[in-house]
């Protein structure tokens, strides 16, 4: 069984791979990305491109590296609970790059 340590470095790894994810995106999402959308489906809050580039895979790798912290301290030996956060992080950051790009 690997240690928590190697789960905490992979699953954070994972998340930084949404810098990639969105850095490759960069040139086809709009000045101001559309972050949510109202009854009607039409955008009502928008964040700056640079801001969706940067900001939301900082925020992924913050918030994998607080869930992995957690599981450690808890002693956690279900190595799938440590990839939970970077598998909903991924998924999240492809959802906005398609939706911000129609």
């Amino acid at each position: 069984m690997k240690s928590a340590k190697t789960h905490i470095v992979a699953s954070t790894a994972l998340c930084a791979l949404t810098l990639a994810v969105t850095l490759a995106a960069r040139g086809i999402l709009p000045e101001q990305v559309p972050m949510q959308w109202g009854l009607t489906g039409e955008a009502s809050s928008f964040w700056p491109r640079d801001a969706v580039v940067f900001g939301v895979p900082a925020a992924c790798v913050a918030i994998g590296l607080l869930v992995s912290a957690r599981l450690a301290g808890r002693g956690e030996g279900r190595a799938a609970m440590y990839y939970i956060a970077p598998a909903v992080a991924l998924l999240a950051t492809a959802a906005t790059v398609f939706l911000g790009t129609r």
